[in-house]
């Protein structure tokens, strides 16, 4: 119970807007909302891979000669690569599926959606 507290906060957090606008057209309340969870997985998910890859090269840095060292830091920056490109996907799907939602196309981490005032 007390770990599904948290996740259920998250997702009421996540819900305010849908619940407060509630008069408002669902699909521009539903697209700012995608719109808004796009810059968060753009801005979390890239800064863990940089902070992922400035760990993995200062390991490389200091791997000092031992082989196993420094196959560990390139596996954590090949890693943080894969956790970039994962995050462009999720990215392009979610600006996918809001330009459907608005019907103005795709165009990453700009907002296309139609005021919801």
């Amino acid at each position: 119970m007390k770990k599904a507290l948290p996740i259920f906060l998250a997702l009421f957090l996540l819900a305010l807007p849908l619940i407060v606008n509630a008069a408002v057209n669902p699909e521009i309340v539903l697209c700012n909302l995608l719109k808004n969870i796009e810059k968060i997985i753009a801005a979390v998910g890239f800064g863990i891979a940089v902070i992922l890859l400035i760990v993995g090269g200062i390991q490389y840095m200091t791997a000092g000669g031992n082989p196993e060292k420094a196959d560990k830091a390139k596996k954590l920056m090949i890693n943080a690569i894969i956790g970039i490109a994962i995050v462009f996907a999720a990215i392009f799907i979610l600006d996918l599926v809001t330009g459907l939602l608005s019907g103005s196309g795709i165009s990453v981490l700009t907002n296309n959606c139609q005021m919801a005032y």
